[in-house]
């Protein structure tokens, strides 16, 4: 696929499906943007033609900070892939504001923000894709998670209404599932034996991105996508 100088963001590309995704595009010739708390592990994976950004995605201050980084070197973006999450999983009664305020701001107000500045170019060059990472999280809930799923499923909101809103300017949104259960330092602190037993590497799924990255689903934009579905082949 061709992404030879295209612009690609990817949050949470430390490490699990965010390293994986990472690792497939470095193929490719694109100029990758891998944002994660974790800088040093940034470093360490050393992915090619990488642009490696520290960023608290928790903190909305930093990511605007970050955004106006961006805006201030006319750098833009062709493809966003907003992978980040954190899974604690506390009861709705010790479920506080900060905690609130934390899941949330990393996945759902870092995704809008993200989102709302790479609109832009993406509309003058009437072409652009934003992909939302999801899971089961955001179509169910799912006990000691109301944080986490309330997060996920106003992902599956802003998907559906930013893919209705690009249709007539080029821009395609999905939000993007496993479909399997994947081996992630998250998962591994949060699956019960009996789902570790099925899990799968996560570049088993990143295939899904790069096709979805392509432009070559349109058809697609607005849904719910399974990657497991797509990597494979089993959906077009």
């Amino acid at each position: 696929m061709d992404f030879v100088n295209q612009n690609i963001l990817i949050t949470g590309a430390a490490e699990g499906l965010g390293l994986a995704i990472s690792k497939s595009f470095a193929n490719t010739k694109a100029n990758l943007f891998l944002i994660d708390i974790n800088y040093d592990k940034l470093i360490e994976n050393n992915i090619s033609n990488a642009n490696n950004i520290k960023c608290d995605l928790s903190n909305i201050k930093s990511v605007k900070n970050l955004i106006t980084t961006f805006s201030a070197e006319k750098v833009h973006f062709d493809v966003l892939i907003h992978n980040a999450a954190v899974l604690v999983p506390k009861s709705f009664e010790e479920t506080s504001v900060e905690y609130w305020n934390e899941m949330t701001n990393i996945s759902l107000n870092s995704g809008y923000l993200l989102s709302n500045y790479t609109w832009t170019n993406m509309k003058k060059n009437k072409k652009g894709v934003i992909i939302f990472v999801s899971s089961r999280s955001g179509i169910e809930g799912f006990e000691n998670e109301s944080a986490y799923c309330a997060s996920k499923h106003g992902l599956e909101g802003l998907m559906k209404s930013l893919a209705l809103e690009g249709a007539d300017k080029g821009i395609q949104v999905f939000t993007v599932t496993p479909g399997m259960y994947m081996k992630t330092p998250m998962s591994e602190q949060n699956y019960e034996d009996e789902y570790k037993k099925k899990w799968v590497d996560p570049i088993e799924l990143a295939p899904a991105f790069l096709k979805l990255a392509s432009g070559n689903y349109r058809n697609l934009s607005g849904s719910h996508v399974n990657a497991w579905e797509i990597s494979k082949g089993e959906k077009k």
